[in-house]
């Protein structure tokens, strides 16, 4: 792997990330948000957060792939979400979708409430940087 993933001792134990990813090689792919769009630009699942996520992984797994990788080259993610009570109330719906893709790959994750995103009807939107070997 390209990059280590490092849990510091005096931090918070991590649930579903790690708290440092340090690039060892390889090189860097960053990829833009993604928002639950399918290939014909229609939101998937409207209203529905659980579908939203499910298919904002397909959409991560589609573009690192498309560049050389796969998801478990993801050293970091970024989560905007317009709803965190949503996040967590479906939390183990959301964590089932997460596995679909990513296994037990947990990068560094930040999870960040946002007002809205740039289309009203998307309720969750996922940015990240993979390091490709």
């Amino acid at each position: 792997m390209p990059f280590e993933l490092i849990n510091p001792a005096g931090l918070e134990k991590p649930v579903g990330y790690a708290h440092v990813a340090r690039i060892t090689s390889g090189r860097l792919v960053h990829v833009a948000g993604q928002a639950p769009f399918d290939a014909n630009g229609e939101v998937v699942g409207k209203g529905d957060f659980v579908a939203q996520f499910r298919q904002v992984m397909r959409n991560l797994k589609i573009a690192v792939e498309a560049a050389g990788g796969r998801p478990n080259q993801f050293a970091m993610m970024t989560m905007y979400v317009t709803d965190v009570q949503a996040y967590l109330a479906n939390k183990n719906l959301i964590g089932a979708a997460y596995t679909e893709v990513f296994g037990k790959h947990f990068p560094a994750i930040t999870l960040v409430e946002v007002t809205r995103l740039y289309n009203p009807d998307c309720m969750v939107e996922i940015s990240g940087t993979a390091v490709i070997d």
